[in-house]
């Protein structure tokens, strides 16, 4: 099944949580009222509040099932509005509110954009810690606690692990058991969620550790402020073996016999996805920005055109790497989605045409996908009802689901499905895909997908889609359910002005008792012990593939 063209609008601060905060400088000399930690009108928020849960009801497939059903999805919705009317609220505590709503869709394509900019005497913890197979263990803390590396969180001021995780479910949508690991991580650091967790914290938060020798410690670590954007602490870290292509769409041959090729896919964006947006008239600039800025680390051209020439394209790309495979007669791929937050699915499937030919377009990738109709949804891709109608032949209304699939295409001949696959997918290169006339440029004897807790969305699409041909799955499940909701349509609240977005499809990729039907677990999962052998190192996962592979010969 060829997905129908879909886009995800990623949040912007998925990855900036202590490491850089470039919008402090500007909430403060403008004092934005997003910011302001001052109480906020009570009917006002309450407006917002209603115009959200209305979103909620027109754009995302199911709101109700999440709450135990409709009757109950008002009754959570009344009594925020109660509490909004009856205590002053400020903006934080509005967002923790909404979120906490949110959280029982178990949708982490809907959300309220993070509001974690720095503010004035913002407080943060100093650790991070790493989801693995089963625990999340310590990353990067003071440099006087540096052998406390590699130790397992047990727990924090009392309470235990499992504890924190059904706690960080309560506040944040989480789709499966990673998705805990993945929120959990990530926002222990910020004392705004600590607060969260622990209402009546202070001034120090207590850290209860396994450490790798399996001693019980106690770590008890103060909340700092930030200086010049970072926290001012010299910190100690786990290992990185940084000697591995690590930027976007980078690829090398990473053995002296040049039989291992590895490419390291850091965004599911590129230049293919952004002209399509250009050429039909959509809003995409933000992301285009935060391309340039958050993944390839470049300052965007002021001419947005330039922009968008000077960017590599996806299909380009695997055309030069399995070229290069092919001069070489390489025996394996390696395709490296660790870290990989998303971006747009169609560009990843001529990759799968260019792997595999003909055999793609005729397999059944079991995969189904359903979009609910609605004002935001066509809001975004900047077309009227009538339009959609005329594009896809049919006669929707709002509120109507479509359903993905050519109904004839079983019986097209390979001929025809070609020319239709080529014609509609998304890249910039379709000419060179013509010349391929259905055979794969290289099909290498063995694919390997490299996963972890971060991989989401459109990554995971493609790794599910790899999978489906064939390729091996190796690293730890991610936080992305294979059945769940999917797509990121846009919006911004009128009073508070806070963005976000809200899921507008459905997507069936496994049958509903499969065990990988929320929680997809790769082929080889690596354990505890297998990380601890590589000292933790921040490349385990592709220091485990090697020596694997090197075992299968």
């Amino acid at each position: 099944t060829i997905l129908i063209f879909y886009v995800e609008y990623k949040n912007i601060f998925d990855h900036l949580l202590m490491k850089c905060f470039y919008y402090f400088l500007f909430a403060i000399l403008f004092n934005l009222p997003l910011f302001a930690q001052e109480s906020l009108n009570s009917d006002s928020l309450i407006s917002d509040f209603e115009y959200f849960t209305r979103l909620l009801e027109t754009t995302q497939p199911d709101p109700y099932s999440g709450f135990g059903g409709k009757v109950f999805f008002y009754e959570k919705a009344y009594n925020i509005k109660n509490t909004l009317k009856k205590q002053s609220c400020n903006i934080q505590e509005f967002w923790n509110l909404s979120m906490a709503f949110l959280s029982n869709i178990q949708d982490s394509h809907t959300y309220l954009n993070d509001i974690n900019s720095p503010k004035e005497n913002q407080k943060f913890l100093p650790i991070k810690l790493k989801p693995i197979t089963d625990r999340l263990v310590v990353q990067e803390l003071p440099i006087q606690y540096e052998n406390l590396l590699g130790s397992t969180l047990i727990g924090i001021n009392g309470k235990c692990f499992s504890e924190l995780l059904s706690l960080t479910a309560q506040h944040y949508a989480c789709e499966n058991l990673y998705d805990q690991y993945y929120k959990l991580s990530r926002f222990i650091p910020d004392a705004e969620f600590i607060k969260q967790l622990f209402p009546n914290t202070k001034d120090s938060v207590c850290f209860n550790l396994l450490t790798v020798d399996k001693k019980s410690v106690s770590l008890k670590l103060p909340f700092m402020s930030l200086s010049k954007g970072t926290l001012d602490i010299e910190s100690a870290t786990l290992p990185d073996s940084n000697v591995f292509p690590k930027e976007q769409l980078a690829y090398d041959f990473i053995d002296d016999k040049a039989q291992i090729m590895f490419v390291k896919i850091n965004s599911i964006n590129a230049k293919d996805n952004f002209e399509f947006m250009y050429q039909n008239g959509w809003n995409f600039y933000s992301q285009l920005s935060y391309y340039y800025k958050g993944v390839l680390q470049k300052d965007i051209p002021n001419d947005t055109i330039k922009a968008i020439q000077g960017l590599s394209s996806f299909s380009e790309v695997f055309s030069e790497l399995l070229n290069k495979m092919k001069e070489n007669q390489s025996s394996t791929l390696i395709i490296d989605l660790r870290g990989n937050g998303g971006g747009w699915t169609p560009i990843t499937l001529p990759t799968l045409y260019q792997l595999f030919g003909d055999k793609y377009l005729e397999a059944d990738l079991q995969t189904k996908y359903y979009r609910l109709i609605s004002p935001l949804y066509l809001q975004k891709i900047n077309m009227s009802l009538e339009n959609f109608n005329k594009q896809y032949l049919m006669n929707y209304r709002l509120g109507d689901y479509t359903f993905d699939g050519d109904t004839d295409y079983i019986s097209k001949s390979i001929i025809e499905k070609r020319n239709s696959f080529i014609f509609n997918c998304m890249s910039s290169d379709k000419e060179e895909l013509e010349k391929m006339n259905g055979v794969p440029i290289y099909t290498p004897k063995n694919i390997f997908v490299l996963m972890n807790d971060e991989t989401f969305s459109a990554a995971f699409h493609y790794a599910f889609f790899l999978w489906r041909m064939g390729a091996t799955i190796v690293g730890i499940p991610c936080r992305q359910a294979p059945n769940t909701y999917m797509e990121q349509t846009p919006f911004e609240l009128p009073y508070t002005r806070l963005k976000g977005s809200i899921s507008n499809s459905i997507q069936i990729f496994l049958p509903g008792k499969d065990k990988r039907a929320k929680i997809f677990y790769p082929d080889v999962v690596l354990s505890y012990e297998d990380y601890k052998k590589y000292n933790f190192d921040k490349q385990s996962e592709i220091m485990f593939l090697l020596d694997y592979i090197k075992d299968l010969h």
